[in-house]
Parts: structure tokens; sequence; C-alpha cells
């Protein structure tokens, strides 16, 4: 992850206004009662971006960089889906927050043919539909919305990376882990990222989160070991299979 005083040094009025704009000035057009308006903040930064991996990545960091960072995240991401033996051609898989689509177009080369990709912003909906016509994108929040209501059925794999961190209540964090609980299908994975121990300053859209934080809302699941990822670590999460579940009730 780069310093602040690097990106300082290699863009100083863009590091300027980017901290003008996050502690002051974003704070002001965006935050709510309950944290933030999530779902104009996110349409606002996708449509003022465009297309580039600064929309969804960081802003702070070069196209190149980003490129880079992304590039580095799919490898760690891939590792994980191979020990965790992911069969890509024949899983259902739910993602959640799925932004501009690096990881659909990373899901589809791998042979992933049943996919959704929840997102709380519909603006690169229409360019997904046209890149991936097998793959079906809804517009749902996840802290807040029933996702059962527009997604039917359970998924093999649900993944949330670079997500988590957005999410700034306890309230709604623990509305979105119930609604990943209740996509997961019997013996399904849950992968998470980023995962902290040591918490950053907080900014008025980020707040991060450890795995201790996940581990309460997900009674009875087994917990695989925290695999570095970026800043912080990737999280899986295996729901029982359906004869445990079976034999718990």
């Amino acid at each position: 992850m780069i310093g602040l005083w690097r990106r300082f040094q290699h863009d100083p009025l863009g590091f300027a206004k980017r901290a003008l704009y996050k502690t002051v000035l974003g704070p002001l057009r965006y935050r709510t009662a309950d944290g933030y308006d999530a779902a104009r903040y996110w349409r606002d930064r996708f449509t003022n971006h465009g297309r580039t991996l600064q929309a969804v990545g960081d802003e702070g960091l070069s196209p190149a960089e980003n490129q880079q960072m992304y590039e580095d995240a799919a490898k760690v991401f891939g590792s994980v889906c191979r020990e965790q033996a992911i069969d890509c051609e024949n899983a259902r898989v739910l993602e959640i927050g799925c932004g501009s689509g690096f990881y659909a177009q990373l899901l589809h080369d791998w042979g992933v043919g049943d996919y959704v990709g929840l997102d709380i912003t519909d603006v690169f909906f229409p360019e997904l539909r046209d890149r991936f016509p097998a793959f079906d994108f809804v517009r749902r929040d996840i802290t807040a919305d029933e996702v059962a209501d527009e997604v039917e059925g359970t998924f093999d794999l649900v993944l949330m990376i670079d997500v988590v961190e957005h999410i700034v209540s306890d309230a709604r964090f623990a509305s979105a882990m119930e609604q990943v609980r209740s996509c997961l299908a019997p013996g399904g994975l849950f992968v998470v990222s980023p995962m902290v121990e040591e918490r950053p300053r907080s900014m008025f859209y980020q707040r991060f989160w450890s795995a201790q934080d996940v581990v309460p809302h997900f009674p009875g699941y087994s917990f695989g070991e925290l695999t570095p990822f970026r800043h912080g670590h990737m999280l899986t999460v295996r729901a029982p299979a359906e004869a445990e579940v079976l034999d718990a009730a």
C-alpha cells in the first residue's frame, strides 16, 4: 500500500484536493444520521471517473498503479479459490459490489457461467450487460435490502471484495452479514476482504472491520486461515454442509 508521504510527493495538488474533499466537502454532501448516502456517493464517483479502476479502486493512485493493485489482488483471490476447491464451471456465484466488472471478467475467464452481480448503483450495468449477456446484474443495497426479493436461490460462492470497508455502521454491517448468510448454499463459501486488526483512521465513507467482527454473525460456520491481501487479509467462511444443517435441526 502506498503511504501518504509518497502520495503527496507524487501529486501534491491532487493530494490536497482529495484530503479537503474527504474530510470536509464529502461529509457535508453525503453524511446522514446513520453514516452516509452510499448510493449517491458511489453513483457520483462512478459517473465522475467512468470505467476506470480509479472509480472502484484508489483515487490517489494512477491508472497503472490501480491496475497493478487489482492484478495482485486477482492472484490472491485465485489462490484462495484453488485452495478452497471452487469448481468455477459449475458454481453459482454472487458478487456483492460488482462495480465496473473487474471480478466479473475474472470469473468469466475462469469459466463461471452462473453469476449475479449486486451493486448499490446501476451506473455500469448497461455496459456490463453488453459485455456479459449471460450474467445478471441487480441493483440492491446489501446493508438495507432483502436480496431474496430480487435474487432467487442460494449460491456456492459469495464474494465481497473491497466493499465491507464501506459499511460504516454496526447495524448495517449486521444486516449485510445476515443477507450473506441467507444467500449461501449448504457448503457454500463466503470470501470477504479486507479484514484488518489494526484499524486505520476512518473517513465518512470508510470503516475497517476485523475477522472477529464477522465471526459472531456466522454461528456453526467454519473459518479459513487469513490470507494476506493488500493492507489487510482475505477471510473465507464456509457454510455447514446440508447434512450438518439437518443434524443441527
